[in-house]
């Protein structure tokens, strides 16, 4: 599971008990167990989703039920699907090394190896799985733009979905270490909660802005639909609604996947607010973290399926670097929608430009 609190684990020279090595050192066997089968699961599920089939028209990232298709989406779906599998990666990794209990000794008066695995990959996992979120806005702002027939600058794209996190990231391991290994233990509440806040508030952003652009994308995709065919038939309106059906998946799915983490960060704040006061179910933290365990990794295969789509039953290439997008590096970089995966709709070729007749605007 991915949580800013596992930062501090990795501390030395530490007397003290408190609810930040609650959450490291004494997750359960069980926890990790979880989260090494479903990172292992989504892993391989994702592999399966994105590997070549031998029919020319489903390479990777051009299936033919996916609905919204084209170089600009196809690059940001890359991306995602490339931070979910690092960050789903990590979490494997972690997990494995933690289940045979080599974890950082607090007690040393100086680094091993068990702390620099401890400290690079939880800032791995942090990182990517920031990129994600980010990543998720980005996806979102650009179905809008092409809907409206413009485009995200490829610059901003790559700043926002890359160098956004790495800030992020490693502002959270600086607040956390700038005092030293010897007092990263004993975080003050400020100091813990800017940790929560740089990792949880690009996922409170995406649950909060991207249904609104997703809302007006599907409102600007109708409009150009009208305005393209000179119609709204049932045709037009199965494209609508397929697009609509794919922005609800893509928002249940953000949700489902970390919700758990931001019920997991206020009750932790909460405790450290007001220790007298409130004390956590024991049995509702262990839920918690059996939900973030199961969730997270969940993350990587649930957003290749709903911005992938299920893969056609070709059988695969023995090559999964191969791949032939010739036709749309030689279009415009304005994405389409996909037609062939709708049954019913015979109207224009297989994937006709929704777009492409006006002139695009770069932003």
């Amino acid at each position: 599971m991915a949580s800013p609190g596992f930062l501090s684990k990795c501390c030395l020279a530490h007397n003290s008990f408190n609810s930040t090595d609650t959450e490291g050192r004494n997750v359960g066997e069980i926890i990790n167990i979880l989260s090494i089968v479903f990172c292992s699961i989504s892993l391989f599920s994702v592999l399966f989703l994105v590997w070549p089939r031998k029919d020319g028209n489903s390479e990777v990232f051009q299936s033919k039920n996916r609905i919204l298709v084209g170089p600009n989406l196809n690059s940001i779906i890359r991306c995602l699907v490339m931070v979910n599998v690092l960050a789903v990666l990590g979490l494997l990794v972690r997990s494995i090394v933690w289940l045979d209990r080599a974890f950082p000794n607090t007690k040393k008066k100086c680094m091993d190896a068990n702390h620099y695995f401890c400290l690079i990959s939880n800032v791995w996992i942090l990182y990517f799985f920031t990129c994600n979120h980010f990543w998720h806005l980005v996806y979102a702002v650009e179905a809008y733009m092409v809907s409206n027939n413009k485009e995200m600058n490829t610059g901003m794209k790559v700043f926002v979905g890359w160098f956004i996190p790495l800030f992020m990231a490693g502002a959270a391991a600086v607040v956390v270490y700038y005092q030293g290994f010897n007092s990263c233990f004993s975080l003050s509440l400020t100091r813990s909660s800017i940790v929560y806040i740089l990792f949880l508030s690009p996922v409170v952003m995406v649950m909060l802005i991207n249904p609104v652009i997703f809302y007006q994308a599907g409102k600007s995709a109708k409009r150009a639909l009208i305005w393209h065919y000179g119609r709204y038939t049932s045709s037009e309106r199965k494209l609508v609604d397929a697009i609509h059906t794919k922005f609800y998946l893509i928002l249940i799915i953000y949700f489902i996947c970390w919700i758990p983490n931001l019920v997991n960060a206020g009750l932790w704040l909460r405790y450290e607010s007001s220790r007298t006061s409130f004390i956590p179910d024991e049995k509702s933290i262990l839920a918690l973290f059996i939900l973030m365990a199961v969730t997270n990794p969940l993350q990587a295969v649930l957003a290749a399926l709903v911005f992938w789509g299920l893969p056609n039953t070709n059988r695969l290439r023995l090559n999964i670097f191969h791949r032939s997008e010739a036709h749309y590096n030689n279009s415009s970089g304005s994405s389409i929608i996909n037609r062939s995966g709708l049954s019913g709709i015979s109207t224009g070729s297989e994937s006709e430009p929704l777009l492409s007749y006006r002139t695009k605007t770069t932003f």
